[in-house]
Formats: structure tokens, sequence, C-alpha cells
């Protein structure tokens, strides 16, 4: 079905396309569709919402608006009331409920600790008002509550992040920005340069709590250039996470490296144990490099180890990400995430119209991976969404007592200042009262290496300010 949105303010409007394409993922929002009018009006310390097409009133409550009566905070209501009714709306025009509801954003975590603050039993919120899933609201809650000591500790302590996007090969369903390795060798010594330049560029006064080298598959450098950007980086923090997703980017030079680093985490991702599914993803490695990456690691250092792993890659079955999950249980990673496929527009499976939208196998492969993780001593401990997944799912970090990525629940919940250097790093300052300033950095390799002048002086004045 095809959709034309008016509503009475721009503010809402991207909220409101963001409600249909979750139910139908590629809608046409054009002139030719039927036409939706939604508005939100607010009457003194009361709101209206009206929800027409063609011009025939379909929808139409009132609300009590809730103190405190502040410009933001009724701005944030009124959205919440138009969303909800808009989604119940699309929901009774197409038959079918979502696990998540009227919930679009990323962060149904940062909402739940909203919700809290506001006075309200947010499980109950969820589900009642946002018509959130028996079971995705007990998820929300179970990471929350996993959360607990982590969240919000330590704000007077900021994190550092450190973005090297290069990799062996392009996943299929990525669009992240990172570059191909191999033709782009002689790239890497003068992004290094600049990258070290761009560490360096910001004293700061505080204390580091957490500190993630991400990319990209920051291994894919080699064990010089690797050393160079983790001697930059000074392991002063209580946590120095590295990925190195691609397992045959691991060598024991490198991983020596970064334990004489001080590196504390290594992410080693499989995605799948199912080589079937590394070739059709465009993947570069075998099966058995897995298992030789992970014994690699094992031996080379005391690291905390995570694991990836992705429902509902192409041609895989339930009983593929079954033994996927239980695989990876044997091995017994301290953290194990799984994530729901995101068909990311400019990838490879956007260009071939890969339909991931099987809510039904999707559902049963994320409750099946919660259920048997959370069996074998995980637990839920942070979760963000993307659009275009399948199900309009979750991806959630399971985590061994004791062994949280801070980072992870840090940068999701937006709790701490983040110094971010590299090509499409984002630097966030955290204020009072919800207010976020960010910093992107120019993404593109060659613009980076071009202006990297420019980005020193905007990031030093950016934290200066």
């Amino acid at each position: 079905m095809n959709f034309t949105i008016k509503t009475n303010s721009e503010t809402y409007l991207h909220e409101l396309e963001d409600v249909v394409r979750a139910f139908q993922p590629f809608a046409s929002l054009s002139v030719e569709g039927e036409e939706i009018s939604a508005s939100v009006e607010q009457e003194g310390e009361s709101a209206k919402t009206t929800i027409k097409m063609r011009n025939y009133p379909i929808l139409s409550r009132k609300y009590d608006l809730q103190l405190p009566l502040t410009s933001v905070f009724i701005k944030r209501q009124l959205k919440r009331f138009l969303k909800r009714d808009f989604y119940d709306f699309i929901s009774s025009v197409l038959g079918k409920t979502l696990s998540y509801g009227s919930l679009t954003g990323i962060r149904p975590t940062k909402l739940f600790y909203e919700l809290t603050e506001e006075g309200k039993d947010a499980e109950k919120e969820l589900k009642d008002f946002f018509r959130v899933s028996e079971s995705k609201a007990s998820l929300v809650r179970s990471i929350v509550q996993t959360q607990s000591g982590i969240y919000g500790a330590e704000t007077n302590k900021y994190d550092q992040f450190v973005n090297v996007p290069f990799c062996p090969s392009r996943c299929h369903y990525c669009s992240f920005l990172s570059e191909v390795i191999n033709p782009k060798k002689g790239n890497l010594p003068l992004y290094v340069d600049a990258l070290l330049r761009d560490i360096s560029c910001t004293s700061v006064s505080k204390e580091r709590r957490a500190i993630y080298v991400g990319g990209g598959t920051p291994t894919s450098l080699s064990a010089e250039l690797l050393d160079r950007v983790l001697g930059a980086i000074h392991a002063k923090g209580e946590e120095f996470t590295v990925e190195a997703g691609r397992p045959e980017t691991l060598t024991a030079e490198k991983i020596a490296v970064m334990k004489a680093r001080g590196v504390t985490r290594v992410s080693v991702n499989p995605q799948t144990f199912k080589q079937e599914t590394l070739d059709r993803i465009g993947r570069k490695h075998t099966v058995a490099d897995i298992f030789k990456a992970y014994e690699s690691v094992r031996r080379g250092g005391d690291f905390v180890v995570n694991m990836d792993f992705i429902t509902m890659l192409p041609g895989e079955t339930f009983e593929d990400f079954r033994r996927s999950i239980d695989t990876a249980i044997d091995l017994s990673p301290e953290n194990i995430t799984v994530h729901s496929l995101s068909i990311k527009r400019g990838s490879v499976f956007a260009e071939e119209k890969y339909d991931n939208f099987s809510d039904s196998l999707a559902e049963k492969m994320s409750s099946y991976a919660r259920n048997a993780l959370e069996n074998a001593g995980y637990r839920p401990y942070y979760m963000y969404r993307q659009k275009n997944t399948t199900g309009r799912l979750e991806n959630t970090g399971y985590s061994r007592p004791n062994a949280i990525c801070k980072y992870n629940v840090d940068i999701m919940e937006e709790t701490h200042d983040v110094y971010a250097s590299g090509a499409g790093a984002i630097s966030k300052r955290i204020f009072g009262d919800g207010l976020i300033r960010r910093l992107a950095e120019v993404k593109d390799i060659k613009g980076y290496l071009e202006r990297i002048d420019e980005i020193i002086e905007k990031k030093t004045a950016f934290f200066e300010a």
C-alpha cells in the first residue's frame, strides 16, 4: 500500500513516515497513495490527536498533558500521542501488530529510563501506551536491570572511540564507511599518520573510562601500523576494546601487539558457522579460520572475547542459526551479540532486493538466542534497533557476569562524553536536560586526509567551548 502523509507540523512528518516503514519497510510515500492527515494540537493543559483518511475522520483522542508543562516536555508528549495513535491506525488498516509497537527509535532502553524518571512504571507504560509486546518489554526491563551499577556511573569520565575504516572485503549487507583494504594499501600509512594527529589533538583533563577501537576491522592493519595506533591511545582506562571481527586478519604478532598495548577486550565475529553463508555474504574466510582465530586469542592473552551473530542471513534455516548459537555457547566467549539483519541502502543485498522480512522466522531465531543464552548464564545488557531489520527487531548484547562492555552501555544510553577520532567518527558532549552536542568527522578517506587540519581545528574548538 502507498501512503501520502500530511501533518500539521513538519516536526512529526519524519516520525510518521518511520511508523509506516516499520510496517512496510519499502513503502512508497507518494502522491499516488491514500492521503492520510495526522495532526496533534495542544489545547491548554490537554492535547487532541486527529487521524483522517481522504479528509474523513477515522480516529480522534484527547489526552491530559502531564507535568512539567515545559515546552520540551510538552513536545515530547505530543509526539508520543501522535505516533501511538498513528500506529493504532496503520495497524488496523494493515491488520498487523509489531513487537515494538509505535517505537521507531534506536534506543528503547533510553526511553525506559526516561519513563522511570517521569515517575511511571516503565515496563507497563511500554506495553499499555506504546503497544510493545510482553516479551520485548520484558527484554528491555532485563537489560536495564543488568546495567545496574554501570549505567550513568562515573559520568565525570569520558569514553574514547577510534575508527579504522578498512576491511579485507565488504560484506554484502554492509554500507558502513569502510574500504576494502587490498586496493587501498597505499592509503594505510597516510591514514594512520592523520589518525595519530587526530587522536592527540585534544588535551583532556578528565579521566578516561573506556576505549573502543572499531571500524571496519582495525586488525586489517599490519602489526606495525596497528601498534602505532594502539600506542598513540595510551591504555589508561577501565577497559580497552579492539574489533578483530574478521578472523583471517588475526595473527600471533597482532595479538601480541594488543596484549602489549593493554587491550582487554577483543571481538572475533563469525556472524555464522555455516560456510555456504559466509561465502554468500562476501566473507573471505572459512569456518576453520574462526576457530583458529578464537583459539589464538585465548592463547595470546587474558582477553574478554565477544562474538557476533546475525539472524536471517540468506539461505539460513532456523536449524542453521540454532547450530551457530549453540556452537558459540560451547566455545564460551564472555560476550555474544545477536544482530537482526538490516538491509542497508547501498549494500549488495539492497541492490539485489534481498527479502529478509520473514517476521515469524526472525522472531523464532531471536527468541531461541535469548532463551539459549540466558539458560547458559548470559544476560542481555545492551540493545539498539536499526531500520529495515527483519521483524523490526533488535540487536542485543549478552554477557557473562562481570564481563559487560561499559563502552557499549555508555554509547547506547548516551551518558558519557565521547572523544572520537577517524573518518566518520562522531564525538559527543553530554549536557543536562537531555542536551547532546555532536561533531561528525569527514566520512570518506580521501576527504579525511585532505581536510585533517580543518578537522583538528573544529574538534579542538568543540571540546574547548
